[in-house]
């Protein structure tokens, strides 16, 4: 076995143990605290993935290309710009954040551990991503593993142990430690792979072109991310708050599908398929696009089908009847899953050849499709109006974006034989 595919083999390793750990710790909360409980960890975790990008201004997009395409002795001019448009974002960013706890989105008493969590969370992301821009994709799934796996084996054994630490104070806590330790382990990696460290004077024009580029693509983020936000804030407001439990366990479990499809496929293939239209060889981009295109779907099947076969059973372990009694909500969910992971298969066409433009669109567009579908379904249909408004807007953002690929591959010259093919 050679080492580039040993290292890939661990690489996606550690991502599925991340991922299969926060699977498991979402069955095991689901089991000891109670629904409404787990609704409003579902909430918190939602809004705090949200609030990062808010604060972060998709600045990384910017600032991580520029570290690509720099010597190793520019890297600190680099990192010092970043770390300088991050002070100044969190100084009119973060203050903002309050307003969560202004409209009663969250209850005031979560807002040390709501802020504390939202700039943990964010370094050690933004850490995260220097050191994949710095080509040690390894050391980054190990950081990964520690922010976002190694505190569930922490905190699982203790609230399980003792009855009285089952509260979400506790995991609030240990996740907290757990990204604070990910965050130092980042910090210390990404400082030495720097080297020699230079003090820059500071090119404001730089800082600038990373504002207006960074917010281009946080629009198109946001309204992405605003479907797996809003979804959750809904559902409570038409079903409540118990409700929310059963719907925040089985979101998770539906897309934890395609989170394990992400490092295992996509993160794999999309470099290549990038690679290969950018230098111009197109039989290798075709080869690779069939391979995105059969993967994407088999595995996506493959995963929901044995998401629907064992479901009943391990739900069954939670002790609770309320997530065994709403299956058929899982199903429409696992159906969303399958629409989604399909539905990256163009846009990752649409990356590689550089339509910026039709990805934002297809993404702005969605977010409307899925506020008429609930406002359609809202009354009538109250608990599948948000499960059904999901799966209409990936399925709407999908067919938009393979339409575009399509009507851009007519545009774009290719030899005719691949063009056929694709």
């Amino acid at each position: 076995m050679s080492k580039e595919l040993l290292r890939r083999f661990f690489n996606v390793g550690l991502r599925a143990l991340t991922l299969g750990s926060r699977f498991v710790m979402l069955f095991v909360l689901a089991r000891l605290l109670t629904p409404g409980e787990l609704g409003l960890y579902g909430l918190m975790t939602a809004t705090i993935v949200f609030s990062m990008l808010v604060i972060g201004g998709d600045y990384y997009t910017y600032s991580q290309r520029e570290l690509m395409s720099r010597p190793r002795e520019q890297w600190s001019f680099v990192l010092q710009h970043q770390g300088l448009a991050t002070v100044l974002l969190y100084v009119v960013l973060l203050p903002l954040q309050g307003l969560v706890f202004f409209f009663d989105l969250l209850p005031v008493h979560l807002a040390f551990w709501f802020f504390a969590l939202l700039v943990s969370e964010h370094l050690s992301q933004e850490l995260n991503r220097l050191l994949v821009a710095m080509q040690r994709p390894l050391t980054a799934s190990w950081v990964f593993f520690v922010r976002s796996g190694l505190w569930v084996w922490v905190v699982l054994p203790l609230m399980w142990l003792l009855p009285s630490m089952q509260t979400l104070e506790t995991v609030f806590f240990v996740w907290f430690m757990g990204s604070a330790l990910a965050g130092i382990i980042g910090l210390a990696v990404v400082w030495r792979a720097v080297g020699a460290w230079q003090w820059w004077s500071v090119d404001w024009k730089w800082l600038r072109i990373g504002y207006k580029k960074g917010a281009m693509f946080l629009v198109a983020t946001m309204c992405f991310r605003a479907l797996f936000t809003a979804d959750r804030y809904v559902v409570e407001y038409f079903v409540g708050s118990e409700m929310l439990g059963v719907y925040v366990l089985y979101i998770g479990m539906a897309t934890a599908i395609v989170n394990f499809m992400e490092p295992a496929i996509f993160s794999f293939l999309y470099p290549r398929l990038v690679s290969a239209w950018r230098q111009g060889q197109y039989e290798t981009y075709r080869k690779v696009y069939r391979e995105l295109s059969l993967s994407a779907t088999l595995v996506g099947l493959g995963l929901a089908t044995g998401c629907f076969i064992l479901a009943p059973w391990v739900l069954q372990w939670t002790g609770k009847s309320i997530y065994v009694n709403q299956l058929p909500l899982l199903w429409v969910l696992l159906g969303m899953a399958i629409v989604y992971a399909i539905g990256m298969v163009p846009h990752y066409g649409l990356y590689a050849r550089g339509s910026d433009r039709a990805i934002m669109f297809s993404h702005v567009s969605s977010l409307a499709v899925f506020g008429g579908i609930v406002v359609l379904l809202g009354r009538a249909w109250p608990l599948y109006a948000v499960p059904w408004a999901l799966a209409g807007s990936f399925s709407w953002m999908g067919g938009l974006k393979l339409w575009l690929y399509m009507r851009l591959q007519n545009n774009q010259k290719m030899p005719s034989s691949v063009e056929a093919s694709l």
